[in-house]
This record gives C-alpha cells, sequence and structure tokens, in this order.
C-alpha cells in the first residue's frame, strides 16, 4: 500500500475542473494556418472541424477547404494534396485519410500554442512536393487572461502555459469512497469467530461499499492487510506491503494467536473513455483507526483414553496410529493431535473392545 497517498492525488487530478478550458459545441473558434510565410485564417467554425481534400476539378485544382488553404500559403494554381499520411504534434489536431486517399486534417478542440502538421501535396508543375503547417486556434472572445488546461488521462497530469500574471488553481475533489449503511450505521468489516489455525476460513466478515448512484457498481472495494503485531500502528500499516483485496485466512497460522486486520476502502477510478465525474471516480477511505483484533482458535487438542478395567493401551491390549503414525500414550492421553487427523484404536490380537465411546471437551486442552 506504499502509493496509497499519491494514488489519492492521482485520482483527485483526474476532477481537477476550475481551470480545464472545456469547451462548448457553439462557441466559435478561429483557426489559422501558416506556412511559406503567409497566413490563412477561416473564422467562426464550430469544433471539431474537418479541413479535407478532395479529387481535382476539371481545371486540376483541388479544391477541398485543406486544398485551397495550402495553395494560397505556398502560391500555387492548383493541384490536391498526396496520398502520403499527413503528421500532427499536438494531441487537438488529428490527421485521417479515406479509402480514395484523400486527406484531412481536424481539429478537435481549442488548444494553447501551436500545432504542426506534415504532409505531401501534388501539383501538376511541382510534382510532388512536402508541406509543412503551423495551426493555431483561438476563440475570439475568449477572456485574454482565461487559461486552458490540457489533461493527459493516461498519465493523469494537466499542463498549461504560464501566462504573465499569477494563475490560481482550484481543483474539485473526487469524493471519498463510503461505507454502505443500515439504519445509518456503516456496514464495516468485522471479526469472524470460531476459525481455526491453518482453516482457509476468512478471519473476517467482508464490511459492504455504497452503490454508486442507483447502479450496482460500488464506490470502491475494501482492502486488508493483517498482521500479528500488535504495536504496528496506522501509519506503519499504510506503508506496509501486503494490502490485498481478497479475504485473509488463518492458512498460514499454525497455533492459537491473535491476528491484527487494517482495512480500507480503495476508491474506484473513472472507467474507461469516461469523463472524470464525481459520480464516477471516488478518491479512497481513510484506514481503520484501529485494526481488527482477531481471535485464532488452535487446531490441536489432546485425547484422553480412559479404559474401564485393567486391559489398557499402556498394558499393550491396543495400538493407538493418528495420520498412519504410530503414537505412545503415556498415562492415557495424546497430546497435540491436528484437528482433521484420522485416529485409529485397534484391539491386540485376542482382544476386542466391548464398547467404544467418544466425548468431546469444551475447548481446546492447548
Amino acid at each position: 500500500m506504499n502509493n496509497m497517498r499519491n494514488k489519492i492525488l492521482m485520482t483527485l487530478a483526474l476532477l481537477l475542473t476550475a481551470v480545464t478550458g472545456a469547451w462548448a459545441d457553439d462557441t466559435k473558434y478561429n483557426v489559422t494556418f501558416k506556412a511559406n510565410g503567409n497566413t490563412k485564417t477561416v473564422e467562426n467554425i464550430t469544433l471539431p472541424h474537418t479541413f479535407g481534400c478532395s479529387w481535382n476539378d476539371e481545371l486540376g485544382r483541388g479544391t477541398g477547404e485543406l486544398d485551397v488553404i495550402i495553395q494560397e500559403l505556398y502560391g500555387l494554381s492548383g493541384g490536391t494534396c498526396a496520398s502520403v499520411f499527413p503528421e500532427s504534434d499536438n494531441a487537438s489536431v488529428t490527421c485521417d485519410v479515406d479509402d480514395g486517399d484523400n486527406q484531412y486534417i481536424i481539429v478537435n478542440a481549442p488548444f494553447n500554442g501551436t500545432a504542426t502538421v506534415t504532409g505531401a501535396y501534388f501539383n501538376p508543375s511541382l510534382d510532388q512536393f512536402n508541406y509543412s503547417l503551423e495551426i493555431t486556434c483561438v476563440d475570439p472572445n475568449a477572456d485574454p487572461n482565461a487559461i486552458t488546461v490540457k489533461w493527459d488521462a493516461e498519465t493523469k497530469t494537466g499542463t498549461f502555459t504560464m501566462p504573465a500574471f499569477d494563475v490560481e488553481i482550484a481543483p474539485i475533489y473526487a469524493p471519498v469512497a463510503q461505507w454502505a449503511k443500515v439504519e445509518n450505521v456503516d456496514q464495516l468489516p468485522t471479526a469472524a469467530e470460531g476459525i481455526f489455525a491453518e482453516s482457509t476460513d476468512s478471519i473476517i466478515t467482508p464490511g459492504k461499499v455504497a452503490k454508486i448512484g442507483e447502479t450496482e457498481n460500488l464506490q470502491g472495494e475494501v482492502k486488508y492487510f493483517a498482521t500479528g503485531d500488535k504495536n504496528m500502528t496506522a501509519a506503519q500499516a499504510m506503508a506496509a506491503e501486503g494490502w490485498l483485496s481478497k479475504l485473509p485466512t488463518a492458512a498460514g497460522y499454525e497455533r492459537d494467536t491473535t491476528i491484527y486486520v487494517w482495512y480500507y476502502i480503495k476508491g474506484a477510478d473513472t472507467p474507461k473513455d469516461e469523463e472524470a465525474t464525481a459520480e464516477n471516480t471516488f478518491n479512497d477511505s481513510e484506514i481503520c483507526a484501529e485494526p481488527i483484533e482477531v481471535k485464532i482458535l488452535s487446531n490441536k487438542f489432546d485425547i484422553t483414553f480412559k479404559a474401564a478395567n485393567a486391559n489398557t493401551i499402556e498394558a499393550g491390549k491396543a495400538t493407538v496410529t493418528v495420520g498412519g503414525t504410530a503414537k505412545t500414550v503415556t498415562e492415557g492421553k495424546l497430546t497435540g493431535v491436528k484437528m482433521g487427523s484420522e485416529v485409529k484404536v485397534k484391539a491386540k490380537d485376542g482382544y476386542k473392545f466391548r464398547k467404544v465411546e467418544a466425548k468431546k471437551t469444551e475447548k481446546p486442552l492447548i
């Protein structure tokens, strides 16, 4: 769980909205293309907008919006985009090509700085040549002091260009994942009872995490960390390795002991291909203030043999095996017999048991 605190910060950063530069569908933008010392501005367009090439007209000229822009910037009289796919260095500007090798430059969203697109263009008099366009996109009515943050969903980071004035960022944080409630009581994990050492049964009765709205999806999953260290602090547990979403069991313990189980809710991440919101992204809960104390019972017991007469096991009138191994009975007792072991009592040749009774005590003798 070493990364829990960092995970919280990354989750919170997903919801940085105060300066994200979110844009409305009806906002009009000016897109400017620059090349060869010339500029061409297309005004009042709604994003996303596609600038495409097309087949030549009857005069051998490309008539698509991108054709015309390249012709004006490079002083050409005709031609059209070649089948060489253009490239872009800006995530807000993408390039595409259709089955007819017509090319497209798509401005998907406004962006800071300049996007550079390179491609190829065919002109009858010049043959094919490579072109390079520098593209900028602005909202002519935007506040000149506005800041646009470019969000990278994969790295969960936002980037913006520092202006010539102070900047105040006001993030909106993801809500903390909550426990489900019954009559306003949190449904926290609790200690299971009657668990024996080496058992694969869970030593914890799991807690319940709240659902997301009216869906069946949960706000997160519970993480557990089990330790035998009664003096461990919450901070030490938080930094420890070995946190699991699987419920801890007594499988690794060979005797009666006390186990301390720490827990917290790991908040749900934003679902893939969805925008982070306060309804689908949740922060980790705090680690529990105190661990759950679980008593693990010994799985080893004593067996006391009480004969009704002098024909006892010690007198050689019978033998005892545990798990196929011969055992020596001392003072009528075998100690430390593991629960689940096969115990056989066999009468010596010439003797037989008239009656055998087995009774259990109220608690383990070890």
